[in-house]
């Protein structure tokens, strides 16, 4: 397995109807359909599927997003958002994809650096 297979794999899924509150430290990769409050770090992909909630704050390398975040995202190589995905809170990343339908509430960096509202 390449080192951008292991990025792509899914290692853990928090399913529909399920609910986590803490931390979450993910090692591979992340796939939510269900609700997680509290801070969520992944070293490789996470997809946050249509029904999936993330409310806090979000450390990753890639994530694809379809559901609703209501906190900073962090992704070190790319974000995609999804058509239908409601993001609320900042936005870091090198390379970001919105589709068309996607609401975003917040100030985007794409510098690396933390995202500073404008004067």
């Amino acid at each position: 397995m390449s080192r951008d297979d292991s990025y792509n794999a899914i290692n853990s899924t928090i399913g529909g109807g399920s609910s986590v509150n803490g931390i979450l430290n993910i090692k591979g990769g992340l796939r939510v359909d269900g609700f997680i409050e509290g801070e969520v770090n992944v070293a490789g992909t996470l997809t946050v599927g249509h029904e999936g909630r993330i409310k806090g704050n979000v450390s990753v390398t890639h994530a694809i997003i379809g559901g609703t975040v209501d906190g900073t995202i962090k992704a070190e190589k790319q974000l995609e958002l999804q058509n239908g995905s409601r993001i609320e809170g900042d936005i870091i990343t090198k390379s970001l994809t919105i589709e068309e339908g996607v609401f975003f509430e917040g100030h985007c960096s794409m510098s690396g650096g933390e995202a500073k509202p404008k004067q």
